[in-house]
């Protein structure tokens, strides 16, 4: 749009138009050339600036500034920033040795930690400290033991071992915060309703998704269940945040109560027949397609207002959906077993909880 509208292009067509009658040259270098070439580069960029406009005003998941633009100016919304992940760690090592606040761990990927205070080896050959990823990201929720390195050895230190790191989430994506701006859109937040709510609650950094509620303990209150934005439950720092943005926020004597979703940990296991594959390729294929099946039930769940608790049911993770996403994997010809938390059955979930995907078995 507009590509053709270059100074050249301007000022060519702008001198066509001078009448040989009027007796003004349009020669290079005439008052005429030299003024109408000054008009026609303005114009020019006015004409580069409208071709922004529609990016502006009909933006989309890819719109990058102009999504943040719309974001602001007209739904009061910033893009959520991720949030970093912390482990505990046991040192052992000479009683004595003192290890500095910001001594860094590595992962075998590079992935670094780094301690959030100097702590000292005790009588007894152990201390324990906490560590703090270097970035943000859920990259960083490593498994325990996956710290195996250090940027300096340190004498005296002669062992370590992480545990499971919690809490990393992701900077919020396009595809997110424009499927904010659509529920803004046609969910309009007014006077403390429950859409109030569950937008007080997404705006904190790191929420993935909030359930919202009414008259969950009575008249006057609501209540907000949260997960992060990795579909785990929140994190006891989260739900204190929302809690906090939300009392600040609310009407004069709503009486709001926000806690962390359960989880319901869900193994899968299957002993397949395969052609021109291996059980490691179908083992990740089937654990990405579970991890998008239980967000998508989650997202059901939790985008909508429960008007009173009687509407807050019990959800179900489908046992013949979970054999379909098995046997749809390329390679997968046939399946002579699959269990679902040892069971051949669905699963229900309570309406205070999530599934959660635990192990995932493909013999």
């Amino acid at each position: 749009m507009f590509e053709d509208r270059t100074t050249a292009n301007i000022k060519k067509e702008a001198l066509e138009e001078l009448s040989p009658a009027t007796g003004i040259s349009a020669m290079a270098g005439s008052f005429a050339d030299a003024s109408i070439g000054a008009a026609a580069r303005v114009t020019s960029e006015f004409y580069q600036a409208l071709r922004a406009v529609p990016s502006m005003l009909f933006v989309d998941p890819n719109s990058g500034q102009f999504l943040d633009l719309v974001a602001g100016d007209y739904f009061n919304m910033t893009r959520r920033s991720g949030t970093v992940a912390t482990c505990s760690m046991d040192l052992f090592g000479t009683p004595g040795t003192l290890i500095q606040r910001g001594t860094v761990f590595l992962t075998a990927e590079g992935l670094r930690f780094a301690t959030t205070a100097a702590v000292t080896i005790g009588a007894d050959g152990r201390a324990v400290c906490t560590l703090q990823a270097a970035e943000n990201g859920a990259d960083y929720n490593i498994a325990a033991g996956a710290l195996v390195s250090m940027w300096i050895n340190i004498p005296g230190l002669t062992s370590y071992y992480n545990t499971e790191a919690t809490g990393g989430t992701d900077d919020e994506t396009g595809e997110q915060l424009y499927e904010r701006i659509d529920e803004a859109r046609k969910r309009p937040r007014t006077s403390g309703n429950g859409w109030d709510y569950r937008g007080w609650a997404l705006e904190i950094d790191g929420v993935g998704e909030a359930k919202i509620v009414e008259l969950a303990f009575g008249a006057g209150t609501v209540g907000i269940t949260l997960v992060d934005s990795t579909y785990a439950p929140a994190s006891p720092e989260k739900v204190e945040a929302v809690l906090q943005n939300i009392l600040r926020k609310k009407p004069i004597g709503a009486a709001p109560t926000v806690e962390a979703a359960k989880a319901v940990e869900i193994s899968v296991s299957a002993t397949v027949t395969l052609a021109g594959t291996t059980t490691e390729v179908v083992k990740e294929a089937l654990t990405a397609a579970l991890q998008d099946y239980f967000k998508t039930l989650i997202d059901n769940k939790y985008q909508r207002i429960y008007y009173k608790p009687s509407e807050d049911l019990p959800y179900t993770v489908v046992y013949n959906r979970i054999l379909a996403l098995l046997l749809t994997i390329p390679g997968v010809d046939n399946f002579s077993s699959l269990t679902v938390s040892g069971a051949e059955e669905d699963i229900s979930i309570p309406a205070d909880s999530i599934p959660t995907l635990g192990e995932v078995t493909v013999i």
